[in-house]
């Protein structure tokens, strides 16, 4: 009896871990399926997923990133919006918004509401540091005029600033700069000296020690001039700036056509109290700087993905924005590791929308119909020309031409110096960048990486490895497990821990068993005697009647078996039948046999 309990308990937690396993997918690594099969099979099972949900039962982001990605919803996008201003319309928030402007406006729609909207919400932020420099080759003497009058400062051979400039402008920083008073920010300070010289402003994050120089750095002859004036914005729904939702909002009006630069200050300078937004990818399209784009592709982990929020597919999607038009080494990686984790049914994310439109419109777009707008553009690669950020291009941008997401058609692209002055050495396409980043160079072939690390020979791709997981010889850290995933000899599959995704129908069930289990030992005489009764006497009256009697028996109007009466204040005691008869004595000895 008890080995069979055993049994079937290890039956059903075995049949329980298989199911549970299951229901979270299975991973594709055939090699033999091509790449736009597999990205044709997870469109369609995105569609799969729209389709059966319907626009009008999906939730608000997941229409806008349907329509993002597939053009559908478009309706129900506009429907979910509070006057076509602002998204969702319970509540109306930056980042939902300028998310459905990136959408709306890739579709054909007209945004201009919602774009007011978001201008409305600029503030200025608070924590900023504001500092003006003054620099010439020789000692010089300067004027600085603002408010209608002009303050004299002398700026020393050693660069430093001798006097102060009013009330708006005090000595600061060793004296090297001007800091800019808040009460003065707006304001335009015109500068004019009798030696040639430059002027910047710098910036800088109050808890910080960071300092940051301006985009713009004017030059001026002797006694020529040059004009600085602090414009410093922000966005926010409260009183307190919202980074994530001012990023968004700067990127999509940036896409827009809108002046961007008084943003990126706060952007740049407080980016690393914010660093699980990965705030580099939106930069380095707003400014081409090539240490963004460096400093986000050397943040890939297990050289496979990004995973700095908690989700690493949104957050591989967002890294991954920016190069739609190009193919650093770090892109492949994810894509051979999106490809190869990929379900059967064609969809990540146990078919997540959000997160399946992110990565498809971010690393494998496709173009999304106007909505019958009746016009049509020519596409800018299929025309010869180049499609990049407006910052990169060293010609003129082509608006007449098209290109995918927020990039614009250039006829001249940004030009590169070779591998060499970029900082880094080409690598053949049989070997692969360590500790360092592909970047791009005149003299780049094809296939060749020119890394600002060391070229070595890959590692060998493992299911592991394939699969997101770490090779270890010496067994699992603390904030890993132990996957079943292959690696090479003597070494185990470590995987980050995460909570298991049970089907709660085999859990209850399971967890119901176990109860009627426990009850069936601990009532064991009990049900015994409910079993021996039932086997007994079971059946209908007419059966009973029937049955055969020994000879000399008679009905009693009592049953046969003892029955015990408690008696107030008295022993209880059990009286047998007062029939008495050799017969009665067999059956009764038999019957109490078989309860043994």
């Amino acid at each position: 009896m008890k080995k069979s309990v055993l049994i079937i308990l290890f039956l059903l937690i075995s049949i329980s871990f298989v199911f549970a396993e299951n229901s979270s997918g299975t991973i594709t690594t055939s090699d033999d399926i091509s790449e736009s099969t597999q990205i044709n099979k997870a469109y369609q099972c995105l569609n799969d997923k729209i389709t059966d949900k319907k626009c009008s039962g999906l939730s608000a982001s997941e229409r806008i990133f349907s329509l993002l990605a597939t053009g559908k919803c478009k309706t129900e996008v506009l429907d979910s919006s509070k006057n076509k201003e602002c998204w969702p319309n319970t509540k109306c928030n930056l980042k939902m918004t300028s998310q459905a402007i990136l959408a709306l406006a890739n579709s054909g729609a007209n945004t201009g509401d919602a774009e007011k909207w978001l201008l409305s919400k600029k503030i200025i932020p608070e924590n900023m540091d504001w500092f003006l420099q003054i620099e010439s080759n020789e000692a010089t003497t300067c004027s600085v005029s603002y408010d209608g009058s002009s303050k004299q400062i002398s700026v020393g051979a050693d660069k430093k600033i001798i006097s102060g400039a009013g009330s708006c402008l005090t000595p600061s920083a060793g004296n090297w700069w001007l800091k800019v008073s808040p009460n003065c920010y707006g304001k335009e300070f015109k500068i004019s000296c009798d030696k040639s010289f430059i002027t910047t402003l710098l910036f800088k994050n109050t808890d910080s020690s960071v300092i940051h120089v301006s985009q713009n750095i004017n030059v001026a002859a002797t006694e020529g001039s040059t004009t600085e004036q602090v414009n410093s914005s922000c966005f926010s729904t409260t009183n307190v700036c919202d980074y994530e939702g001012s990023l968004w909002a700067t990127f999509v009006l940036k896409d827009r056509g809108e002046e961007i630069s008084s943003y990126l200050p706060y952007l740049v300078s407080v980016k690393e109290d914010y660093e699980e937004f990965l705030p580099e990818s939106f930069l380095y399209v707003l400014t081409g700087y090539e240490e963004f784009r460096n400093n986000l592709l050397q943040r890939q982990k297990s050289g496979q993905y990004w995973d700095e929020s908690g989700d690493k597919f949104y957050d591989t999607a967002f890294a991954l924005y920016p190069f739609q038009y190009e193919t650093p080494m770090e892109k492949t990686n994810s894509i051979n590791w999106l490809l190869g984790i990929q379900g059967t049914n064609g969809c990540w994310a146990g078919g997540d929308i959000v997160k399946n439109s992110f990565i498809l419109s971010s690393i494998w777009p496709r173009g999304v119909s106007s909505g019958g707008s009746g016009t049509t553009t020519q596409s800018c690669t299929g025309a010869n020309y180049y499609c990049m950020s407006s910052v990169d291009c060293e010609g003129e941008i082509l608006n007449s031409y098209s290109c995918l997401g927020v990039f614009k058609c250039c006829d001249k692209p940004k030009s590169f110096g070779t591998c060499e002055e970029e900082g880094g050495e080409i690598c053949s396409s049989q070997k692969t960048c360590v500790d360092g980043v592909d970047v791009e160079s005149s003299d780049k072939k094809s296939g060749e990486i020119c890394c600002t690390g060391t070229c070595e020979e890959p590692e060998q791709k493992t299911e592991c490895k394939i699969s997101g997981g770490t090779c270890r010889s010496y067994g699992c850290d603390d904030t890993e497990e132990r996957a079943s995933y292959e690696c090479e000899e003597s070494a185990s599959c470590c995987v980050a821990k995460t909570k298991s995704s049970f089907n709660w129908f085999w859990i209850i069930l399971f967890v119901i068993l176990i109860i009627l289990v426990v009850i069936g030992i601990l009532f064991k005489d009990k049900l015994r005697m409910f079993w021996f009764r039932t086997k007994s006497f079971g059946g209908n009256s007419s059966e009973i009647n029937q049955r055969p009697r020994p000879s000399g028996f008679s009905p009693s109007p009592r049953p046969l078996i003892a029955q015990r009466r408690i008696i107030p204040q008295q022993r209880t005691q059990i009286r047998p039948p007062t029939q008495k008869s050799s017969e009665v004595d067999n059956v009764l000895k038999k019957l109490k046999e078989m309860g043994k």
